[in-house]
């Protein structure tokens, strides 16, 4: 077991709006868990992964999410102080059952933070067609990069004529190891 004991959890209301209904939380404990961050990226879909100063973001739906640093974790968007608390217990256990497993997944080093809106925009049908819910391509290629929707979302990326586009798509998201923020 990786992280055994939290050694403090702060829980308050964002410092810059009180008035808001969500929490935060920061964690802190003894124990380095740096050692994990690539395999919990590979495994959980990290948003932004910075090897050098080993910081792992991750993000989950409903503006929920995770800032994780060496000897801290900091929790984002929490309801109340039992999700705050349920969000802490969640990731400590992602922590340690990811640490444990590690022989058997393979590392990954980079993050969705570094997909590039237009390089999606450009692999698109460009049709503007509204069939995904958005009022424009643009529109749908942010909302995809930030994992908001998926790519069968766009009902023209899957005709016969887009074939080439739809694979070179998946494959640049795939290397950026991208996810809905929803997917298991």
């Amino acid at each position: 077991m990786l992280l055994e004991q939290i050694k403090n959890y702060e829980i308050f209301r964002p410092k810059c709006d009180y008035s808001k209904e969500i929490l935060h939380g920061i964690a802190t404990f003894d124990t380095d868990i740096s050692p994990v961050f690539p395999y919990l990226n590979a495994e959980l879909g990290g948003w932004d992964y910075d090897r050098d100063n080993q910081v792992l973001m991750l993000k989950l739906s409903a503006g929920k999410g995770f800032t994780m640093q060496r000897h801290e974790i900091a929790i984002k968007g929490a309801r109340d102080i039992e999700e705050a608390h349920a969000l802490l217990s969640w990731i400590k256990g992602q922590i340690n059952q990811v640490y444990e497993r590690r022989e058997e997944i393979t590392p990954r080093y980079t993050g969705q933070a570094g997909l590039r809106v237009m390089d999606i925009l450009r692999l698109l049908p460009m049709t503007n067609c509204k069939a995904c819910s958005y009022a424009t391509c643009m529109a749908y290629a942010a909302a995809l990069r930030e994992g908001e929707i998926r790519l069968e979302d766009c009902p023209p990326l899957w005709e016969e004529k887009c074939q080439e586009k739809r694979e070179k798509l998946q494959t640049y998201l795939e290397s950026f190891g991208w996810r809905t923020l929803d997917a298991e």
